[in-house]
């Protein structure tokens, strides 16, 4: 069965995360910064009504830092309950993961992910465990629960 893979770029470099990880792709907006996150933590904003941490991705990747621009994305992501964005310079593109025939690994492993061959060429494959340990993963869930926005107004 073939994967999907939602191809996005960091300074022209061609990455990758699941499709089915995916909920959706928008345009980016400068979120609001909060006290004592890790720093890989940019902020969050307002999607809809419901509050949504932002990874700064180049962080997550030892890249250099950018401010947000308006060309930029944000690709919302669902992982284990986990609801979060992955700051992106742009996404391009659904991709095919191909299958040369070799097994899995074969594949490159890099410091973060793994190169991988899709139908828009080869691309560093991203996982969430590549992007969030297990202390940022509670820290990104306790600015969920704790924001204002997502408790109940009376």
């Amino acid at each position: 069965m073939a994967k999907n893979i939602l191809v996005f770029e960091i300074d022209e470099r061609p990455l990758g995360i699941a499709a089915d990880l995916v909920v959706e792709v928008v345009r980016a907006v400068t979120p609001l910064s909060l006290p004592r996150v890790p720093e890989t933590v940019m902020g969050i904003i307002n999607l809809r009504g419901e509050v949504v941490p932002v990874l700064d991705t180049r962080r997550c990747l030892r890249l250099s830092v950018m401010p947000v621009r308006h060309t930029d994305h944000l690709v919302i992501i669902r992982d284990d309950g986990l609801r979060y964005a992955l700051h992106a310079d742009r996404a391009v593109d659904l991709a095919t993961l191909q299958s040369d025939g070799t097994d899995d690994e074969d594949e490159s492993s890099g410091p973060n992910g793994k190169l991988v061959k899709t139908t828009l060429g080869f691309v560093q494959l991203l996982t969430p465990s590549d992007l969030l340990d297990a202390e940022d993963r509670v820290v990104l869930a306790s600015i969920v629960t704790s924001s204002p926005t997502s408790e109940k107004q009376d």
